[in-house]
């Protein structure tokens, strides 16, 4: 490894993922940045997960294994960023993956060479249970320049991706799904079929704060200092989405710099009888979005200061929304 490449952190929590890890632990040793950490934080997992990520972890020292219990996801990644040593983060499920051997490259690489960006992020793609990649998230695919993918692009099938027709659950799925196409996704659906630029650094401010555009969790890569300064810590955040949403609010509102790529970052495995904590997604994503309408309303014709790292103030803008 050399000393000149960053280190680079990446934080994976699993608790029975032994279908998915292999897949998931093949995704980060095919990079081919040459300085990373994989931190594992198990939570106790009762199948053969624990056995897999350390027979991993037998041929790679940098892949660093804990397996005790806990209280979900976003405990078990707060607990491995008391571990974190590298300067920039991933987030990682152990379901999901990269699509791109060249991923942790191109993020230190725009991080590195744009000092006033605090956080980096990709298209990510849905992946089937059975390893079908299925299409670019459909509130993203607009955005997704990767020629090996852009042929590729079906925001339709990714949507329903979810639904399973093999399962006897699936016309209850299905209507789950329909129960959530409000008119504003269905309005990002219909407008993913039309290719455009990422908005940048200001740009991608105005956009998120007209559309309420999340960052896609496993496919940013932020500066570690600004991860803990804007995340809210267990015990006082316990749900994940909610302090994913937390995250992307204070980054934004705060006025940190954001760079997208419109490259493929990384694959979300998509789940026909759904997952955990979904029952809260509609009470969560209505307080975000209340949030970001409170916030629109209180900077309208106001001047908006963006900063760099640090919170050296390196430019402001007036808005007239």
């Amino acid at each position: 490894m050399n000393a000149e490449y960053p280190l680079v952190s990446i934080l994976c929590a699993v608790r029975n993922d032994g279908r998915f890890i292999r897949e998931t632990l093949e995704s980060v040793i095919m990079q081919d940045y040459p300085r990373w950490e994989l931190i594992v934080m198990d939570g106790a997992s009762t199948d053969d997960t624990f056995a897999i990520v350390n027979e991993f972890a037998a041929g790679h020292p940098n892949i660093i294994v804990r397996s005790e219990p806990d209280k979900g996801q976003w405990h078990a990644l707060d607990k491995a960023l008391s571990l974190v040593k590298g300067k920039y983060i991933f987030l990682l499920c152990g379901q999901d993956g990269y699509l791109r051997k060249d991923w942790f490259s191109r993020c230190v690489e725009t991080l590195e060479e744009h000092q006033d960006v605090s956080l980096v992020w990709g298209i990510p793609f849905i992946m089937s249970e059975d390893g079908k990649l299925v299409g670019p998230h459909y509130a993203y695919a607009g955005f997704l320049g990767d020629k090996e993918y852009g042929s590729r692009t079906k925001p339709v099938s990714a949507f329903v991706a979810k639904v399973d027709w093999r399962r006897s659950s699936a016309l209850s799925r299905l209507w789950r799904l329909l129960r959530k196409l409000t008119w504003s996704r269905f309005l990002m659906l219909f407008r993913s079929f039309k290719k455009r630029e990422i908005p940048q650094r200001k740009d991608w401010f105005l956009f998120w704060l007209r559309t309420g555009r999340t960052f896609p969790e496993s496919n940013m890569c932020v500066r570690k200092d600004i991860y803990i300064r804007l995340t809210k810590r267990f015990p006082e955040e316990t749900m994940t989405n909610a302090a994913l949403l937390d995250f992307c609010f204070n980054f934004n509102a705060q006025g940190y710099l954001a760079c997208g790529l419109p490259l493929a970052g990384s694959f979300g495995r998509s789940h026909a009888e759904g997952q955990a904590l979904r029952q809260y997604d509609d009470t969560l994503m209505a307080s975000y979005y209340q949030n970001i309408t409170n916030l629109r309303k209180q900077t309208k014709g106001r001047k908006i200061e963006f900063v760099d790292p640090s919170g050296k103030v390196v430019s402001e803008q007036t808005l007239s929304l």
